[in-house]
């Protein structure tokens, strides 16, 4: 496991934010219309919440889990590890029409970067 989960957001001035894994005590994700929250909880001395929050993602809830449990096993040993958003919109390939070789994408895959994480001792 990394010691750190990067989180890279669109907001002014935290273009990146280091959350210290050995810390974390347990993570919950809520939906508030439209927008959807990862609480992560700290267990330290001042225990705090690190707020992740983006679009809703294309699998539900759901995803936005998926997504960080996985950077928390993506790089064991290394330092960090970067929590990439869910889809917020799933690519689209042109139709079945007996073509051969690669398959044309219709729609782009979209990622929707995480809007903001705040920190709240």
């Amino acid at each position: 496991m990394a010691q750190f989960l990067k989180v890279e957001t669109t907001t002014a001035g935290k273009a990146a934010v280091l959350i210290p894994i050995d810390g974390i005590l347990s993570a919950t994700v809520a939906n508030n219309g439209g927008t959807t929250t990862l609480s992560i909880l700290m267990n330290d001395a001042g225990a705090g919440v690190y707020a992740i929050t983006v679009p809703d993602p294309a699998g539900g809830d759901g995803a936005l889990l998926d997504a960080y449990n996985s950077a928390l096993t993506a790089n064991p040993g290394g330092v960090v590890s970067t929590l990439v958003p869910p889809l917020t919109t799933a690519q689209v390939p042109a139709a079945q029409s007996g073509q051969q070789g690669s398959i044309k994408i219709t729609t782009k895959a979209v990622y929707t970067p995480f809007a903001n994480c705040v920190f709240t001792p």
